[in-house]
Order: structure tokens, then sequence, then C-alpha cells
């Protein structure tokens, strides 16, 4: 059967692409290394059973054993290559993992490693083809009949090791990037195939381009709601039981993200990596086949728990549903490096805790930091608490790299612009610029569109906006060029940046192609930025450019800093670019409108609506929401502690936050409203029972309970159902934090009957903001002049008797001596 299987796999190599190398096929057992091809070449295979969760973390479209059994799927997954560049001469090492879903075992297979014999010249044709929608010319460099079995719902790592002599490269001119693709042969049927990049660097000297990436610090949808739910009432913060995390402290020299992108010395060695100890890890580039079929190629889109562990193993505490959100904002600050540009929401920061910057962490301004000066910064005094540490990333951050402020709520300038919302727009640029991230030395001059730049959105700013950052896509090239130009162009007396399209598309995680985008796994977006960017240079090596990167901010959230850390390295990182910094990029644009360098660009247009752009309808229920929150804030002793956000209902409803979930915008204002419910719920006047009222003007007793956590201070207003009751005027009185207190208000009654009067709960504007009660009173206004009338005349009648009794008395009657 060996036999057969390696003729028919020498068949299928003649027809598909010729081979550089005699390569023979070999049974290989379980865990025995084969040579293929030559001493330089080899395979392991280790064979284990999935757990479902394992299964579903092999690729997006693989979930759980039982699932792949109905749908009958085989999937191979390329999760590691080593070295991910090579040098002329080098081996490398493909590894990855055989994934069997169906519910019969697969056997008389074998692997095919093939790779493409010349480099891609456009970056669209290398993202076409690793989104397998194209193929081209490719050289089987190995090959390999696999002997063990592939037994249902369990997969196969396997790891090939090509020498240098079976690669194709060999003309320095086509270095770059090279696609590689490993297939599963069954005779002559390919079961299933998967595709990655190598980068070949064989030192050919070019003109480096110059990367400058940004990164949004903003909230998603789902944290913001989260954010607009808490309060510090519900989320107070205990002391942090740690020192801040590696990902809070901004290493400039890549730290650990370098050291995980760069094989060992010996790592394209599989004896190398058998021979290390047991405990040991192997290294990040070589994937050990036993942890591989554990921990397969995986797309970058995490959880909120993935975010946490990727920020420093920091997990959420319970009881506290915002510290994943406070991790991975810790973790992309810790981002900041050279040409690493953050672009931070003030009101997130603030949200988190952050108030205010230590007057000795404020950055100086075109100061140099060394490359461990943002550790140093983040070590310098230990954190007492999650907003201590949040100061110290921020500090760190702004010495490490660029950190320029959003305007306020991540504002959504070209929504706002279109509904003609200027003052908005001002209010959320100086709130920013007044913001502790701002005060501390972030920049203040740039903002950054969350959809297509138009005429109307750049007419909206103020003159203290200098460097705008539009849309990837926006403002296309007009005239025709071999080379793609610098991301940059001056309009207005602005710097207007660009972003390069499938750049910032895999910094994200995605693959931009004509067919629209895909998940990437961690390994394939690494290989895409070095692979796109490589094409960028060698379009015009002797020219060095300014490409700008902007991950989106849907991406950014979605994605664990690490991984971001990783891509990012990988793109700042290669030999054929560097790393620029803002200030850099923005005189280099001033020098290239001046020198007349600068493409010709389409102009931009009058006006450009996007999908998901807040509407006028939106605003307007937020502007009803914050006047109801206005009227509930001014009876409280600390609104914050009650309503945390929610009374900024009208700035967050106009963040670009939303444009990703519209109906989430709808929720956060009800929620807005549901806060100041709350507190109007908890505040009423105590009941009581039939009030007798005899007497025409008295102070009558209300009594008003609170069960907020707070002092409140409310005005008591009283309406009577008749006009029998008058009410002199309304009373304000202090209820303490869970206490009652009592209002004496002044009534007048002008008649009898029974009266039904209504107690009310207001603010200082009028607004009731409380729960209206009502009492019943008697009135009997006359029943107090008419008792006094005949109290007086029984007084009357009594003195009128005593004195005549008093006169009868005084009457004697003379003695028999008297009348002598």
């Amino acid at each position: 059967m060996t036999a057969l299987v390696s003729v028919l796999l020498a068949a299928l190599v003649m027809v598909g692409a010729p081979a550089l190398s005699a390569a023979r096929a070999a049974p290989v057992a379980g865990g025995e290394e084969v040579s293929v091809g030559g001493p330089g070449a080899g395979i392991i295979m280790g064979q284990g059973a999935l757990p479902a969760a394992s299964l579903g973390a092999a690729r997006s479209d693989v979930t759980d054993s039982a699932q792949d059994a109905v749908s009958g799927r085989v999937v191979l997954s390329v999760t590691g290559l080593a070295p991910e560049v090579v040098g002329t001469g080098e081996d490398i090492t493909v590894s990855g993992t055989i994934t069997n879903g169906t519910d019969q075992p697969i056997s008389d297979v074998a692997l095919v490693v093939q790779m493409q014999s010349r480099t891609e010249v456009t970056t669209a044709g290398l993202a076409s083809w690793l989104g397998d929608e194209q193929d081209t010319p490719l050289v089987t460099v190995a090959q390999q009949a696999l002997a063990a079995d592939v037994a249902p719902g369990t997969a196969q790592s396997f790891r090939v090791t090509v020498r240098a002599d079976d690669l194709p490269l060999e003309d320095t001119d086509q270095w770059g990037p090279r696609g590689v693709q490993v297939a599963l042969i069954q005779g002559y049927t390919t079961v299933t195939e998967d595709r990655t990049i190598l980068l070949w660097d064989p030192g050919v000297r070019v003109s480096p381009t110059r990367v400058t990436v940004f990164v949004p610090v903003t909230a998603s949808p789902e944290e913001l709601l989260a954010l607009t739910a808490a309060t510090r009432g519900t989320q107070e913060e205990p002391p942090a039981a740690q020192s801040p995390s590696p990902s809070a402290t901004a290493d400039p020299s890549g730290g650990a993200a370098d050291q995980a992108g760069a094989p060992a010395a010996d790592s394209g060695t599989p004896d190398a990596a058998d021979a290390a100890p047991g405990p040991t890890a192997p290294p990040a580039s070589v994937p050990d086949p036993e942890a591989t079929a554990a921990s397969p190629k995986a797309t970058a889109t995490v959880s909120a728990s993935a975010d946490a562990a990727g920020t420093g193993g920091a997990q959420p505490r319970a009881g506290q549903p915002l510290t994943a959100l406070r991790e991975r904002v810790l973790g992309l600050l810790g981002l900041a490096d050279d040409g690493v540009v953050l672009a931070v929401d003030p009101a997130l920061l603030a949200a988190l805790g952050l108030d205010s910057i230590p007057a000795n962490a404020t950055a100086s301004p075109g100061a140099t930091p060394s490359a461990g000066a943002a550790s140093a910064a983040a070590q310098t005094a230990p954190a007492a608490t999650d907003a201590d540490r949040l100061r110290n990333a921020l500090a760190a951050a702004l010495q490490a790299g660029d950190v320029v402020v959003l305007p306020w709520a991540d504002a959504d300038l070209s929504g706002l612009a279109h509904l003609g919302e200027t003052e908005l727009i001002e209010s959320a640029l100086e709130r920013a610029a007044d913001s502790a991230a701002a005060q501390a030395g972030a920049g203040t001059d740039a903002v950054w569109s969350a959809g297509a730049l138009d005429a109307t959105t750049l007419a909206s700013l103020p003159d203290s906006v200098t460097t705008v950052v539009a849309e990837p896509g926006d403002a296309e090239v007009a005239e025709d060029l071999t080379y793609t130009p610098s991301g940059t162009m001056t309009l207005d007396g602005r710097t207007v940046l660009i972003p390069e399209e499938g750049l910032s598309a895999a910094a994200g995680g995605r693959l931009l192609t004509g067919q629209g985008d895909a998940e990437l796994s961690v390994l394939d977006a690494v290989q895409l930025l070095r692979g796109q960017a490589a094409i960028l240079t060698r379009q015009a090596p002797a020219l060095s450019r300014d490409i700008v990167v902007a991950v989106s901010r849907a991406d950014a959230a979605g994605t664990a800093p690490e991984v971001l850390r990783e891509r990012l390295a990988a793109l700042t990182g290669s030999a054929w670019t560097e790393a620029q910094d803002l200030p850099a990029l923005v005189a280099s644009a001033a020098d290239s409108a001046t020198n007349g360098e600068e493409a010709v660009r389409m102009p931009l247009p009058d006006s450009a609506s996007g999908e998901g752009e807040v509407t006028a309808m939106t605003l307007a229920a937020a502007r009803e929401a914050a006047t109801r929150l206005e009227s509930v804030a001014s009876i409280l002793s600390d609104p914050d502690r009650a309503l945390g956000m929610s009374s900024d209902v009208v700035a967050l409803a106009g963040s670009a936050t939303w444009r990703a979930d519209e109906a989430a915008c709808t929720t956060m204002i009800s929620q807005a409203r549901a806060h100041g419910e709350a507190v109007t719920q908890a505040l009423a006047a105590a009941p009581s029972s039939t009030i007798n009222l005899i007497a025409s003007a008295a102070d009558l007793p209300v009594r008003i309970v609170s069960s907020l956590d707070q002092d409140v201070t409310v005005t008591v207003h009283l309406e009577s159902s008749s006009t029998r009751l008058q009410i002199a005027k309304d009373v304000t009185v202090t209820v303490p934090a869970r206490g009652q207190a009592t209002a004496s208000v002044p009534v007048t009654a002008v008649g009898s009957g029974d009266v039904d009067l209504t107690i009310q709960l207001r603010s200082d504007d009028g607004a009731s903001v409380g729960t209206p009660s009502t009492v019943h009173l008697r009135v009997r206004a006359d029943w107090e002049n008419v008792g006094t009338r005949i109290l007086s005349a029984a007084l009357v009648v009594l003195l009128v008797a005593g004195i005549v009794r008093t006169v009868r008395r005084g009457r004697r009657t003379a003695t028999p001596r008297e009348r002598r």
C-alpha cells in the first residue's frame, strides 16, 4: 500500500508543479522522524483525541467533533513556520494539525508541501492567493506518505522540515513573500489544504518603507453599555492585589513580542526541539507536536477573558464586570512604541478611574525615551488601585510612544457634521483638551474619522485640529503609478493621513480580498503584514515612502493586546520597514507638499453619509433623557455615584462606537433614563391614614423617606383636589441617606369637606423626582370657630351665674340687735 501511495503521489506531483529535487515518499510511524528528499527534510507526526473545545479552536469553521462528523469535514491547519523570515541557505519547518471531523478514519494519505516559484507583485494578488481565490505556479518542496490513520474525532500534529536546497529561493531579485501550500492527498484527490506565507530575506539592501500604525483605545458597543450601566455605587474599587501587569508597561524594544516572533537558533532542526527538557516550552515559531493539537491554528478574535490573559494574566475579580475592559485598556496602552500611535478616548479613561495624572508623570515634549524608560516609569511606585495602574500605564505610554486623545466619547465627527451639530463637535474637542490624558501630555491636534472623510467634516473642524486620519480607501490616487505612494496629503492647511487598506485590515486580523473579508489566523496575519509591506517596498526599493496603517475600532476591541503586539512588531520590525513616529510623519508630509512630491488624489466628496452614523432622532431622544437626568442630578449630593456616565448621555449618543451596533445606542439611552428612574423610585412620602383638619390654618407634617445611599434635597409640593384647602407655599427639605425627614407645609382651610392631597417631590426646576403619594383629609374649617363660640358662650353663662349667685349671697337678713 505504501508503494502504491508513493507512485500515485509521484504522478500527482508530475501533473502539478515541478519539484526542485527528487523527493521520495516514505512511510512514517507515529512519532518517528523520517528524512524526505535528503537529510534536510523530515516529518514528525503525533496523534491524540481532541476534546470538543480543542476542535473548535482549530479553525473558525471547525466547532466540535460531533458537529464535524455531521458535516463530514477534514481540516488541515498550518500553525507555525520556523523561521517565519528565512535567509539564504536556511531550512524551514512547517508545523500544523490534521483534524478529522468525519465519522470515518483517514488512511492512505500523504502530505505535500509546495511553494510559489516567484514573489507576488501586488498586495491584492498576495491576499487573493492566501484567500484561495486564485492559483499560481507552485513547486513541490516536500512530500510524505502517512502510515498512521487519523481516527474520527481526533487530530494529528505534524512538523515537516524542508531543507534549503529544495526551496525555490535562488534569484535574490525575487525576495519577499512566497506562498506556501500544504495539502493532504488521498490517491488523486486533495482531501484538504491550507495556505500561509513565508518571507525570504536574502539581505538585499533597500530604502525601507516608513510605517506609522494608529491603534484606537476605545470601547466596543457591549463595553460602552456596561460602562453606562455601572455606577460608583455598584463598582467600588478595592486595592489591586498585584503590581502593574507586563502588558501595562510599554516596552519600546518590543520585549517578549519580538522574542515570540523569532525562532531559536536551532529551531529549524527537529532534533533540537525534541531534545529540549520536558517542562521547557518550545519556541513560538515551532509549536510542539503534542501541544499543537491543543492549540491549533486559531483566529485572533478573543473573548474578554482571553483579553485579560493576554495582558499579563490578570483575571477579572468577582463582582467587577468591568475588570476585563480595564485589563484590555491596560494592554493597549502597553503597545506604545516607536511607530505606534495610540488614539485614546478620554471619556473611557475617565470612566475607568483616570481623573488625574501625577505631575512628575507628564511626558516632556520632544523627549526620546530609552528602551526601558516605559518599564521604569510604570514601576516607579507600586500600584495600590486599578486607577493607579491606569495612570502608570498611561504615563509609560506617553514616554514610550505617541498618544493622542480622540474627541470626548470618541465623537462621530462625520455623523455630527452631517447633522450640523457643530456645538457638539466643539464641546467634544474642548472636553478632550481638558481631560487628564491631555493634561499629561497626550496630543490634542489630531482626530480620526469613523466614516468616509468628506469636505463637510473637514469644514466643521476648528483650526486647532491640524491632523486628520481618514478611512482606508479615502482620496484614491488619481494618477497612474507603478508603486503605492505615501499615504499623506495636505488639504486646507491640514495633514490628512490615508491608511493603506490591505495592511490596515491585516493588522486587525482580517483578510481583505475582492470577495470580502475573512478572518486570519495568528500566523497568517503576521505573515501577511510582513508580505504586503515587502511588496510595497519592492515596488520602489530606492524610494522611501510613508505608509499609514490604522487598526479599526472594532478590530482593536475584539483582539487581545498581546496578539496586536505581535502583529505590530512584525510590521515595524522587518528589514524592509522602519517605524516612524507621528511628528516625523507630519513633517514628512509637509515636506512632500512643499516639494511637489505629493501624489495627486481624487477630491473628497462634499458629503458621504455612512452606515450606522448618529441620527437626529437618536440625539433628540438623548437630549430628552439628559433633561430628565439633569433634574434628578440637582437633588443629589453626589450625582456621579448614582448616575455614573448616564448624565453624559448626549455626548455618549454621538459616539462613533455605535456605528457597529445602532440598536445598542438606543439601549444605552433607555439605560440612562432607568438610572434616573431608580433614583426617583427610592424617594417617596411615607403613607399616612386619614387626617382630620379642624383649623383654618395649620402646618401639615409630611414625612419623606429615602432608600438612597446619599443625602438628597427635595422640594415638597402639595396639590389639593379641592379649593377648600389651599397650599401656602412649597417647602424644601434635606433627607439623609437611607433615612427620613419631616417637612411642615403651611395650609389654609377655607371650607369643610373631604380633600385628597397629592404629595409631590420636585427638583429646583419643578420636575417630579419622587414617587407621588395621596393623603385623604377631612377638612372642618368652621368647627374650631363654632366650638370657640360655644365655649365662649358657656363661659359667659357661667360668669353671669356666678355673679348672680354672689350677689344673692351678699344680701344678709338683719339681726335683732341690728334692728334695735
